[in-house]
């Protein structure tokens, strides 16, 4: 693997945790009445950053992000801790990393097109 093909298998695993993110924060608002839910959330930035750490980022094919218990607002008496100021704050920081990671791999896209043709 190439420094360039490493970016974009970097980019193309952040883009796939962001979109798994952004599912897990929607069911968290769409669960936001349901009593006894708690709230979720992704689990894989600091498993990303520990590997590039440790100089092994040729292992980020074997990280998984991981969906656990998050930390939500306070229980309510029907057991749920969904914060919907929270999870729509989380929503909108997912949506502009995404926003941020697509804009990154179409300039690495438009490298690779100008270096084809030689531009």
């Amino acid at each position: 693997m190439n420094i360039t093909s490493g970016n974009m298998e970097l980019l193309s695993r952040v883009l796939s945790v962001a979109s798994m993110r952004h599912d897990v924060i929607a069911q968290n608002i769409a669960n936001v009445n349901t009593p006894g839910f708690h709230t979720l959330q992704v689990n894989f930035e600091e498993a990303l950053r520990e590997a590039m750490d440790a100089g092994n980022a040729g292992s980020l094919h074997t990280l998984s992000p991981q969906i656990t218990l998050g930390a939500g607002g306070v229980e309510r008496v029907d057991g749920n801790n969904v914060d919907i100021d929270q999870e729509v704050n989380r929503l909108q920081k997912n949506t502009l990393l995404f926003k941020v990671y697509t804009q990154l791999m179409a300039t690495q896209i438009a490298q690779y097109r100008s270096a084809i043709s030689g531009h």
